[in-house]
């Protein structure tokens, strides 16, 4: 039989089945590696909100639930552990801070007490890029990581603004002297400078509140005020908009630092993409409720421009008051930094 090259005495039947042989031992040598590789254990990371499942606000936090999942490749999951009805809105933040759950998307507002430089996401009008650009969601970062023992991943929804709206028709300013106005701590430092007082009351309460005359009108996103039939019971909208409507998503601390540089940075890209996400998504719905809201006979009611424009630099310059005020260390550098945001463009 004739043999193969110079390699004397392999016949042709012999370098088959040494190859196969090999390809053999390739086989084993290399499939325990990719089935190690795919029976890796996932990493999954409980999450809260506070708000409904079903609710707008929400949707960002199911989008990055989505995203993480894809681009990890299953590694990394977040699963969804309640709303509201697993932990009220304003005690929510903290089983996050103490490791109960991972994390949390929610609103400044509901967690200001233990973080009073939260609220500083509001005032200036910029886009998430702008906010990252200009160091600022590095030092709300360095601040909640310091105070809260969470980690601020970013500004999940953002892009619109913050509207008054009232039982009677607010025609001015000086409507609000006197009137109980539904507040969180957003809202307090601009109803006190107009003259209101305040009443807190946790969203789902909103409504049957407004109902019973309780309060004369709130403080709230131009855009979710059809999920909670607010235009039924408040009939007029203040205009222009004020703030910019971010909210706000923390994980624990050590939860964060426990994941791999990989994963981190598969949930960090995550982010910024639901972030860009959230800017568009919120703005065409926004713009699409307050046609719905016009049907029903919500009436817009626009400030005259110089009236507009002493409203604006009243909420603005209230907040910062009151940031600067409660957080005399960090106040003053986020205030720097938020408005070197705005002034680099990219308006949300």
């Amino acid at each position: 039989m004739e043999t193969l090259g110079k390699q004397e005495g392999l016949t042709r039947r012999q370098f088959v089945w040494s190859s196969v042989a090999g390809g053999l031992v390739g086989a084993v040598t290399t499939f325990p590696a990719r089935a190690l590789a795919q029976a890796k254990p996932k990493v999954v990371l409980k999450a809260i909100s506070v708000w409904e499942k079903t609710i707008t606000w929400s949707a960002p936090l199911l989008e990055l639930m989505a995203r993480v999942e894809k681009k990890s490749g299953g590694e990394l999951v977040i699963e969804w552990k309640g709303g509201p009805e697993a932990v009220p809105p304003f005690q929510s933040a903290e089983p996050v801070s103490k490791g109960v759950f991972d994390m949390i998307q929610t609103s400044a507002a509901f967690y200001a007490s233990a973080v009073p430089e939260a609220i500083a996401i509001y005032p200036e009008r910029a886009s998430p890029k702008a906010l990252r650009d200009a160091g600022a969601i590095k030092v709300m970062d360095e601040v909640h990581r310091e105070k809260f023992n969470v980690a601020f991943l970013g500004v999940p929804s953002s892009g619109i603004g913050f509207v008054m709206l009232t039982r009677a028709p607010a025609r001015n300013l000086e409507f609000f002297k006197g009137k109980k106005i539904r507040t969180t701590p957003l809202y307090t430092p601009l109803l006190r400078a107009l003259g209101a007082s305040t009443v807190t009351i946790a969203p789902a309460e909103v409504y049957p509140a407004l109902e019973r005359g309780v309060a004369d009108g709130l403080a709230w996103p131009e855009m979710g005020i059809e999920e909670r039939k607010v235009h039924e019971v408040c009939k007029y909208m203040l205009l222009p908009t004020y703030y910019d409507v971010r909210t706000s998503l923390l994980m624990n601390k050590s939860a964060f630092d426990r994941l791999s540089p990989h994963l981190q940075k598969v949930l960090l890209e995550a982010v910024v993409e639901v972030e860009e996400w959230g800017v568009k998504v919120f703005r065409e719905e926004a713009d699409k409720e307050q046609e719905r809201l016009r049907k029903y006979g919500m009436e817009m009611i626009k400030l005259p421009d110089a009236e507009a424009k002493r409203y604006l630099q009243i909420a603005r310059d209230a907040i910062w008051e009151q940031i600067i005020k409660d957080a005399p260390k960090n106040g003053p550098r986020l205030r720097e930094a938020f408005i070197k945001a705005a002034q680099m463009g990219g308006s949300s």
